[in-house]
């Protein structure tokens, strides 16, 4: 994997190819679907469009039985998974069904859960999930379930974390590549958010 240029928002550290986007791009976002985007999720973009976010949230928050899921795959701006498509779809999902209407997808995990934004007006910003029911060979939770996450996208953000067994593939991975780069930004990565991550036996793989 090379995911080298790296930026940082918010302590996080975000894996490229990037697409430079500006206010005004954001701009046309919110009149396509007649909604304003909050402050902090517009100055997200504003980084993070076209990039990676490599990090899980514990759900239900705070949770220590609850199990971690990587919303890192955003919608963009353009195309069929934009966030103008993902708000005027919503209404026809299957998470219409567990989630208020109002809500503007902005992420999933790739497994049928997704994360969104809360457009309503006096409940603007907060951020909202949805869990897809998984099988039952997991042994976690196999009920789809919707709700609450955090009060605004920046609170969200702070409550990230890395799955330490994705830790580990990633550190493998990085360490048998010959790019440099690519060490140097999954270091970068680890430091952001697994404390004392270099005392795991995994990462003594690397003098």
């Amino acid at each position: 994997m090379n995911v080298t240029p790296t930026r940082r928002h918010r302590g996080l550290v975000l894996w490229g190819p990037f697409e430079d986007v500006d206010a005004a791009d954001l701009d046309r976002v919110e009149d396509q679907i007649g909604e304003r985007l909050p402050d902090d999720f517009r100055a997200f973009l504003l980084v993070a469009h076209g990039g990676t976010l490599p990090y899980a949230v514990r759900l239900p928050p705070g949770d220590e039985a609850g199990h971690l899921i990587e919303f890192s795959s955003f919608a963009g701006l353009r195309g069929d998974w934009s966030l103008s498509r993902r708000w005027a779809d919503f209404p026809a999902t299957f998470m219409a069904d567990h989630l208020p209407h109002g809500l503007l997808e902005v992420a999933n995990d790739g497994g049928g859960s997704c994360l969104y934004v809360d457009l309503r007006p006096g409940t603007r910003g907060k951020v909202w999930a949805f869990v897809h029911g998984l099988p039952e060979w997991t042994g976690l939770n196999r009920t789809n379930m919707g709700g609450e996450v955090a009060e605004s996208w920046d609170a969200y953000l702070d409550l990230l974390t890395i799955d330490e067994d994705y830790a580990r593939d990633v550190w493998e991975e990085a360490v048998s590549s010959p790019d440099a780069s690519w060490m140097t930004a999954v270091t970068a990565w680890l430091d952001s958010a697994l404390p004392n991550w270099r005392s795991r036996g995994w990462a003594r793989l690397k003098s």
